[in-house]
């Protein structure tokens, strides 16, 4: 047991870092609301969690700044594939290194909502999530740890005994969200027509072959094929070949829904940063 115990703590160092890191919150312009979170996908290659601050500039830019440099699923590497345009670079930076990865942008208490900055300006398309905002004041900040773990088990190779083992841990925490701590829910996400999220030079774990085709087409010279997606694994759904290059990505519909289960789960996407701070703090507990 003795020996499970600290095989399952060393890979806990996939999901949190021992050294409470603050640099994030130095990325951004305080006259304007930062919102933060995590790239849960990160936790296959590296032994640290990436966190990452959003803003909104003066300009009306989403910007994003992380902590590591960006290596796998998140949105300063996402490409676009719609009917009517391909983005085929990716999003660009600016002198604070941070990713313009969007265009008139609006984030709200109810709305995130922007345009990809890396697809061609003619091409008409926008991405909006609508939110649920989330009082955490006085919440024990274990309530959150479901829905963490939960992402973590979708979008990475830990075992579900380990899980269960980091999940004993996490839990006997006391920590409490203080007053003003805030995080929001994705709830419906909306885009202006069906696209291709795809990671192109990237090796993406994927659904096999074998599974069901749900829609396939050609859109922009790019041949793809959707199959039946993973309910379990967060695994590339839709396979594209497009210049004698094979890759994979996710397909998206206009209106997709973000169910939570069990519903009564605290789920939170994006925090602000009394919150995030306080989620980072029992995350560290662990190691």
């Amino acid at each position: 047991m003795k020996k499970q115990l600290l095989i399952s703590l060393s890979l806990l160092s996939l999901v949190a870092c021992s050294d409470e890191n603050d640099d994030i919150y130095g990325t951004v312009d305080p006259k304007n609301k930062a919102f933060y979170s995590y790239d849960i996908a990160t936790a296959n290659t590296s032994n640290k969690l990436t966190k990452k601050s959003y803003q909104v500039d003066k300009n009306n830019d989403l910007l994003i700044s992380y902590t590591e440099t960006p290596k796998l699923q998140t949105e300063a590497l996402r490409n676009f594939i719609t009917n009517n345009g391909i983005s085929t670079i990716f999003p660009p930076q600016n002198t604070n290194a941070a990713y313009i990865v969007g265009r008139k942008a609006i984030f709200s208490d109810t709305v995130l909502e922007y345009e990809p900055s890396n697809l061609e300006q003619r091409t008409s398309f926008k991405l909006t999530y609508q939110l649920k905002k989330i009082d955490l004041s006085g919440l024990d900040v274990s309530n959150y740890v479901s829905y963490f773990l939960t992402q973590a088990s979708a979008s990475s190779l830990i075992s579900d005994a380990t899980l269960q083992i980091i999940q004993a841990l996490l839990l006997s925490t006391q920590d409490k969200f203080p007053s003003g701590a805030t995080c929001w829910q994705k709830q419906v996400q909306l885009s202006t027509q069906d696209y291709i999220e795809s990671y192109p030079t990237q090796n993406l774990s994927h659904v096999s072959t074998n599974s069901n085709i749900q829609n396939q087409g050609i859109w922009q010279n790019a041949a793809w094929t959707a199959f039946q997606p993973n309910t379990e694994m967060n695994l590339a759904d839709t396979r594209i070949r497009h210049q004698s290059r094979e890759y994979w990505g996710f397909y998206h519909n206009t209106r997709e829904v973000n169910a939570v289960s069990p519903a009564n789960e605290l789920a939170c996407d994006f925090f602000n940063e009394s919150a995030f701070k306080s989620v980072d703090r029992v995350l560290s507990k662990v190691l």
